[in-house]
């Protein structure tokens, strides 16, 4: 693992013209940052010592949001000194840093003022540190990416770790380590950890996590030491019922007999299949299928700004969260820009999994808070992670020794066609006129050691947006010896020998809204039965049903959870603006499905460590420094009753008719299937953020109703490999008899006005 660093003075690099204030930071910025370091650390005369720093995460400090919005003149001076808490000031290009040092054992946080232009804003010439703070012994910045590949190093070379892997016949070179967050551990308290889940191969290229060895070294991420490894008691017996649930009772608890990790191939790679089985081959039957946009694209992107149909918003980057959307605006025609969101982010995660037995229990990955999703991100590839006319945006982070490495292609920007927008049939004249939706779409795709999680924003025709993510990669699996029995109500045996355990995938959406202004509220939103008795005069045939709308006024009450038996949902509102016809403010829903509860206990670590998940939805004021759920060091942070987003809410703030932030989370349950195995098929999860009283009516009104003259007859376009000469021009794929191809009955020959 490479550690070097220059500690000696240098010059910055020139100034860069930044086009937007939440720009990520450049290859430039970055190594300005790390070389400002450098210069301070020389100059001594600060906090602690970090013989050689390890930065373990350069990125944008944002500047405040009521500066970011003046600049982009959103509102009126009036408006935002109504809602400001601070005076007005210039936008400073600021880099926050985090550094680690493993001689002393200590972390830092510092600000590095940037060389910047940014519009005529105030210029800094020289990039400086302009803060340095020294963290308590017991905070721990996320593990980099590159420390967690050390992991695999470490334990290839470890006499502890070749004795266990000798004694099960395995070769410690053939070792192959998946660093994780330790989460907490009693035994090593203020130590920097990982735990390190093991595999090994039958050959190159094998799926290894077929494989699972039955040990779990725990590894001093300071010092490269393996402190102890773990090996986890047998699944509950008839004659032991109670499992090693505690440090303590693993300590006493009798040892595991050990053996060998499962022998059988279990592939997802065609080419490793076919090597243990001869018969088998890639299906032949899948004709292409091609995204063709002939004359181009429909947005235009300047900087990192899109504009899309009727839409504008920035697209930001960062090692954290990943994919970060801002600025959200629509143009409403003679209405003008109307702001509607200002940031929008997953701002946390947790997978925590359901197996009670020590060490199994630290099983719970904040992928977002410990090793930073956005760091993960992959390159995307022209034609496989997404068809048709892409746009790809890179993203560049900082190595541990400090200078700048770019993940190329890590956004992918595209439209997709989303099905009907609206249709309707008049059966009078059997005049049909239907427009078809499009979606924007802005996706980057990560991987988290065994698994893969695709965030996608879609931007639509009808005002709405749609956050989808897609789980999928290789479900954790343990390994389970070879008279075990499986744990029925933990675990399901996916493959003889392999247990994958039951798990929750659980997100914090952070949403900071502008509905038509700087001040908002949340409704929750119920669909009730009347009240009133059957046969009574306000509901004799008892039919009757009705919405409850609750307006929060205090952050404590916004605390609720979502209830499918009354089709709930949350609204974001505007009261100071009222729908001319509905007389109701203004706003967007908040609709999501895939709101699971938070299956462990209170009390438990997991819900110590993720206020975040405890509820679906929360709402406080506005903080510029309230971004992160579980705070801004969760990695091995015991957390609490009172932490993070809790606490937050538990100001109990007045949120009526405030700059307010609403935290909606969701997720999935995730009990796995032999289907899921050897790689998962994706599990999609949705939360819509929906027009409700915003528009006047269907925005999506001036659509233009066309038909698509590259669509033909299946039965009639080809024969023989060429274009059908009955009726099908085979250079366009229109009918040449005058129609669309459209269903019978209408009476001008297309089912698209206009035509």
């Amino acid at each position: 693992m490479v550690i070097a660093t220059n500690s000696n003075t240098a010059a910055v690099k020139p100034a860069a013209t930044m086009a937007h204030p939440y720009d990520p930071l450049s290859i430039a910025e970055i190594e300005n940052a790390s070389q400002a370091v450098r210069n301070h650390m020389a100059k001594g005369g600060f906090a602690g010592h970090p013989a050689t720093p390890l930065f373990n995460s350069i990125s944008l400090l944002e500047p405040p949001k009521y500066d970011v919005l003046r600049w982009q003149g959103l509102f009126s001076e009036k408006e935002l000194a109504s809602a400001r808490t601070s005076p007005a000031a210039p936008i400073k290009r600021q880099a926050d840093v985090h550094i680690i040092c493993n001689e002393s054992q200590q972390a830092f946080e510092a600000v590095v003022d940037l060389p910047s232009n940014l519009q005529g804003e105030a210029e800094v010439l020289e990039a400086v540190v302009s803060s340095w703070t020294l963290l308590a012994e017991d905070v721990h910045p996320s593990l980099q990416t590159e420390e967690l590949l050390w992991a695999e190093d470490i334990c290839r070379a470890d006499a502890k770790v070749k004795e266990a892997c000798d004694a099960v016949g395995i070769d410690q070179q053939l070792l192959y380590v998946d660093g994780w967050c330790n989460a907490i551990d009693e035994r090593f308290p203020g130590r920097r950890l990982q735990q390190c889940f093991c595999f090994t191969r039958l050959r190159p290229g094998d799926n290894l996590y077929a494989h699972p060895c039955d040990f779990i070294p725990v590894i001093d991420s300071h010092t490269g030491e393996v402190i102890t490894i773990d090996y986890p008691p047998q699944n509950p017996t008839e004659e032991n019922p109670i499992p090693a649930s505690s440090a303590e009772a693993y300590a006493e608890a009798a040892p595991r007999p050990r053996f060998p990790p499962p022998a059988a191939a279990q592939n997802y790679l065609p080419e490793q299949i076919v090597l243990d089985e001869p018969d088998f081959k890639v299906r032949d039957t899948l004709k292409p299928l091609h995204v063709i946009q002939p004359e181009g694209v429909s947005y235009s992107l300047a900087g990192r700004v899109m504009k899309w149909q009727n839409w504008t918003f920035h697209i930001g980057f960062t090692y954290r969260e990943g994919l970060v959307l801002s600025g959200i605006t629509y143009d409403d025609g003679a209405l003008g820009t109307r702001p509607v969101f200002h940031r929008i982010s997953v701002a946390e995660m947790v997978v925590p999994y359901a197996k009670a037995i020590f060490p199994h229990h630290r099983k719970h990955a904040f992928d977002t808070g410990e090793y930073g999703i956005g760091a993960l991100a992959n390159s995307l590839a022209l034609g496989c992670d997404c068809l048709g006319s892409i746009t790809y945006l890179d993203a560049d982070f900082v190595t541990r020794n400090g200078s700048a490495q770019t993940i190329k292609s890590a956004i992918c920007i595209h439209e997709e066609d989303a099905g009907i927008l609206h249709k309707h049939t008049d059966f009078r004249d059997n005049r049909a006129h239907v427009a078809r939706n499009r979606k924007l779409v802005i996706s980057s795709i990560c991987t988290v050691a065994n698994y893969e999680y695709g965030f996608y924003f879609n931007f639509a025709l009808d005002g709405s947006i749609e956050l989808e993510v897609k789980a999928t990669g290789i479900v954790n699996a343990y390994c389970l010896g070879p008279n075990e029995k499986s744990d029925p109500l933990h675990e399901v045996v996916v493959a003889p020998q392999i247990a994958a355990q039951h798990h929750q995938h659980i997100f914090s959406l952070r949403v900071d809204p502008m509905i038509d202004g700087l001040n908002n509220q949340v409704a929750m939103v119920d669909v009730v039965s009347d009240e009133a008795e059957v046969g009574s005069p306000d509901n004799y045939y008892g039919n009757g049903f009705h919405t409850v709308k609750t307006v929060f006024e205090k952050s404590k009450e916004s605390q609720t959870d979502y209830d499918a038996s009354k089709t709930r949902t949350w609204a974001i509102q505007n009261p100071n603006k009222l729908h001319y016809a509905t007389g109701a403010p203004i706003g967007y829903k908040i609709q999501c499905k895939d709101m699971p509860p938070l299956l462990a206990k209170p009390g438990s670590m997991v819900w110590n460590r993720a206020p975040f998940a405890r509820h679906n939805m929360f709402v406080t004021s506005y903080s510029d420094e309230e971004v992160f759920p579980s705070e801004l060091h969760i990695n091995q942070n015991p957390g609490g009753p009172d932490f993070g987003l809790q606490k937050w809410v538990d100001r109990d703030d007045d949120i009526k008719n405030k700059d307010i932030v609403a935290w909606p989370t969701f997720g999935v349950t995730h009990i796995s299937r032999p289907e899921d195995w050897p790689i998962m098929p994706v599990e999609i999860l949705k939360v819509h953020l929906k027009p409700s009283g915003f528009f006047a009516r269907n925005p999506g009104l001036d659509v233009p109703s066309t038909a698509d003259k590259k669509s033909r007859n299946a039965d009639e376009a080809f024969v023989g490999g060429n274009p059908a000469a009955n009726g099908v021009n085979g250079a366009n794929g229109v009918h040449t008899n005058g129609t669309n191809g459209t269903t019978n009955g209408t009476t001008n020959g297309s089912c698209c006005s206009g035509n």
